[in-house]
């Protein structure tokens, strides 16, 4: 096996050594100062995941559903409860509802740095390639009685250096689309020839709270179900796309339990990679999802997503476009005429959905849960009930919460997604997940998969822990990720799947304004573009600074 190197993750190694050594001096020559505030607790962020951590213990956190992410400011204040856990002393308090308050979020700069290929998940609007990857972020927050506006956007630059391309038999642009499915996702291998770089809107958003409803337009992503690293319909692995949203701002009450939910509409679109003709190169993006809280059941979630692809028809038809997720056909009774272009029964649209539930146990710092989703409309009931598993994807999860000395907590956490073709195609047509074959971009948005790209490519498993302490946290991931499948049933032969195996090590370290994160990921990818065994070395270093919120002193 031949590995090409770079000098690039090497140089952003060593940066992120000697931020370390700095920060551990000055750790251990001042105290720690509460610069952060939870208003950075955006999806798939630090903060938002040590939220999720706290939520394994009734002492640390008010219980609060974790399956409708991200959470506004009033949500996030609603989560706290006590000031207890091992970051107690780090972040601010969320400012009191109803207050006039105007923060400069604190800015920062992250270097990523990928040695012979892309690799990166659930960056958000970034895309890593291979060279070094600039991202910068900033930006400011008002809350003024009810009305919250977040302007946060985030700009990157991808080097988007030269690396042996799979051939997916068309040339041209067309080279870089997706290689096993060019014409059926818009998941390109390679954006282009040369720098990519994007200024994003980011997790700014607009949001009135009034009477336990919550109103408004966002480009934040978001994350819909229980996962945290392989969601199967919506998580943080694409850029968000600008929608408005309507949802319930605080559970609602049904005297059996409680329900929280949210519905969007909004605009997805294309990168310059896509088989889509012009008149196809928008779409509109609709769901729906909701989680139901028995009462007496310990905090037990239940609840349902759906997500529509549909032709764009301009902002002035959103209305109709929020409307789809709740009055779209649930099966398609028979009329499999909806599939075809040539009816007057065809329905222009694709729609993803699934049924998911998590159960915490609080007293023993546990959590399990699961999801199960398709990505074609049964024909009817009867279909559903005697081939299931057509066209479907699951996922399981588990995660555990181990105490320390009480300033330390260690989280044990685990995925398994599976969404691979089943030996139902020897009899009827299948496809991998988030492939459409009329709006062919799939599930995405602007290039990258809306939910995880390890299910892209059939399925794939998440081990991992993390280590929070009073100056900050050390993560350890293990990622197998299935990045291409054949379009059939398995795979003929060890050779012809392609499947990433990854170690990622993660430090984040506060000292008083400044949070340093640093990072070295290893790659070890069996049967590239099913030609040969390939690695990649990653290394990642970012800083935020700026004073940021005070808390009170303790």
């Amino acid at each position: 096996m031949q590995v090409r190197t770079s000098r690039t993750p090497l140089a952003v190694a060593l940066v992120v050594a000697a931020a370390h050594i700095g920060v551990e001096r000055a750790a251990a020559q001042s105290s720690l100062r509460p610069t952060r505030s939870w208003l950075e607790a955006t999806t798939g962020s630090a903060l938002e995941a040590y939220l999720r951590a706290l939520q394994l213990d009734s002492t640390l956190s008010t219980p609060f559903p974790q399956t409708v992410r991200g959470f506004s400011v009033r949500q996030l204040a609603a989560m706290r409860g006590s000031d207890a856990g091992p970051w107690r002393a780090l972040v601010a308090p969320v400012p009191r509802a109803g207050s006039l308050v105007v923060r400069v979020l604190r800015p920062s700069v992250q270097l990523i740095a990928n040695s012979s290929f892309p690799f990166g998940m659930n960056d958000g609007p970034v895309w890593a390639g291979r060279g070094l990857t600039t991202v910068v972020r900033g930006g400011a927050l008002v809350l003024a009685g009810p009305l919250t506006l977040r302007l946060e956007p985030v700009a990157f630059r991808a080097e988007n250096n030269a690396f042996t391309l799979a051939d997916n038999g068309l040339a041209g642009s067309a080279r870089f689309r997706d290689p096993v499915s060019p014409n059926t996702i818009d998941d390109p291998q390679r954006f282009g020839a040369g720098a990519y770089q994007r200024i994003d809107l980011g997790y700014s958003e607009l949001r009135a709270d009034r009477l336990g409803v919550s109103v408004g337009v966002s480009s934040a992503p978001q994350s819909w179900g229980p996962a945290t690293t392989l969601p199967i319909i919506m998580g943080p692995n694409a850029p968000g796309f600008l929608h408005v949203f309507l949802e319930t701002s605080r559970p609602v009450s049904v005297f059996v339990g409680r329900v929280h939910a949210r519905l969007i509409a909004g605009r997805l679109d294309q990168s310059a990679y896509s088989a889509a003709p012009d008149s196809l190169a928008l779409r509109a993006g609709s769901g729906f999802v909701a989680a139901f809280l028995p009462r007496g059941l310990g905090g037990l979630e239940v609840g349902a997503t759906r997500f529509f692809h549909s032709r764009w028809r301009g902002w002035g038809r959103i209305g109709s476009a929020l409307r789809m997720p709740l009055e779209g056909l649930l099966f398609k009774r028979g009329q499999v005429a909806v599939d075809n272009p040539e009816s007057a029964q065809f329905l222009a649209d694709n729609q993803l959905a699934s049924l998911f539930f998590r159960w915490p146990f609080a007293a023993a710092g546990f959590e399990f849960y699961g999801e199960y989703a398709r990505e074609d409309a049964a024909n009817d009931l009867r279909d559903l009930l005697a081939e299931p598993d057509h066209d479907s994807a699951y996922l399981l999860g588990v995660r555990h919460l181990i105490h320390g000395d009480g300033q330390r907590l260690t989280l044990v956490r685990g995925e398994w997604a599976n969404g691979r073709i089943t030996q139902l195609a020897r009899v009827r047509p299948q496809v991998l997940f988030y492939l459409h074959n009329l709006l062919v971009q799939g599930h995405t948005n602007r290039g990258q998969v809306l939910g995880s790209p390890a299910l892209r490519g059939g399925g794939g498993a998440n081990v991992g822990v993390d280590f929070y302490g009073p100056t900050g946290r050390t993560s350890i991931d293990f990622h197998r990720i299935q990045r291409l499948a054949m379009l059939s049933e398995g795979a003929a032969n060890a050779h012809q799947i392609d499947v990433q195996h990854a170690l990622v090590v993660e430090r984040s370290m506060f000292v008083r304004g400044i949070d340093v994160v640093g990072g070295l990921t290893g790659v070890w990818e069996l049967n590239r573009d099913y030609r040969h065994d390939a690695a990649n070395v990653g290394a990642t270093v970012g800083v935020r600074l700026g004073s940021g919120d005070r808390a009170p002193s303790r």
